[in-house]
């Protein structure tokens, strides 16, 4: 699916008043305002595009967007409940991240395949975040880190991009043959 595309409905607590629209949400267009009031260059849009095609993708670029967002006084936030919302329903169909919800703690916790994430959620009050998580789990124990010194790492890994856009042929010495050099 494409970027543009991918939208979400936040589930909403009964009777929760709010002035966001109740319908589905773009996420791409909160995303890419992130991106352009942090200064993100070409290869990291292509980056989060890519990474919005699974939950895992969902979680670290969400991660990426709000360790970056921290330094940036005019950036805002609004991207972060759609796009963990939207890791949320990807995990349910791909299977490559599971969303824990802690009450007591109002926690969102993704545990991946290789990371474990947390997301505090208590400010987004109007979120029904139990229904947004696959299980709940008071007092959950979070085994991850600080991930954000390695978000962009971890986010250009989603990066689609065949070889031989980023490796270089340089045959200068016949003895030993091609050797190839990274672009990236």
């Amino acid at each position: 699916m494409n970027a543009e595309d991918q939208t979400v409905t936040v589930p909403r607590r009964e009777n929760a008043t709010t002035g966001d629209a109740q319908g589905p949400t773009n996420v791409w267009p909160l995303i890419e305002e992130a991106l352009d009031a942090i200064g993100a260059d070409d290869m990291t849009y292509e980056a989060a595009q890519d990474a919005l095609e699974s939950s895992d993708g969902c979680v670290v670029l969400a991660i990426y967007l709000q360790s970056e967002a921290e330094h940036v006084p005019e950036a805002d936030q609004r991207f972060k409940v759609p796009l963990i919302v939207l890791a949320a329903h990807h995990a349910r169909s791909d299977g490559r991240a599971d969303a824990i919800y802690d009450p007591a703690d109002e926690m969102l916790y993704f545990e991946t395949d290789t990371e474990d994430y947390a997301f505090e959620v208590g400010d987004a009050w109007t979120v029904d975040w139990p229904a947004v998580a696959d299980e709940q789990v008071e007092g959950y124990s979070y085994t991850g880190g600080e991930h954000g010194p390695y978000a962009l790492d971890r986010l250009m890994g989603y990066l689609e991009v065949d070889a031989s856009d980023y490796l270089l042929d340089d045959d200068e010495d016949e003895d030993e043959g091609p050797q190839h050099f990274s672009r990236v």
